[in-house]
């Protein structure tokens, strides 16, 4: 297998570049997410934030479960391009 593409990042790059990506999207979400006045127009008014909490963490899990499964796919198939390398580099050889 080839290796990484990306270069390698310490912890703290890790963190800055999740905070930045944060810092960039967050706001947005949460003011469409305050627009829509889904159940009221201030959070901290919210009847039953548990139950919402409970709510966003079962789409996340079900969000994750499927990126896992396109990321399985992808897998496979940078395996089978992989393969498809090695048969071509050995038939260039012959």
């Amino acid at each position: 297998m080839i290796g990484p593409i990306l270069p390698k990042r310490s912890p703290d790059q890790i963190r800055d570049d999740a905070m930045r990506v944060f810092r960039q999207q967050a706001p947005a979400k949460y003011d469409e997410g305050q627009a829509r006045q889904e159940v009221t127009s201030n959070l901290d008014d919210h009847p039953d934030l548990g139950q919402a909490i409970r709510e966003e963490l079962m789409d996340a899990w079900f969000y994750n479960e499927s990126r896992e499964r396109q990321i399985d796919e992808l897998r496979l198939r940078v395996d089978n391009l992989e393969r498809m390398v090695e048969y071509y580099k050995e038939l260039a050889k012959r």
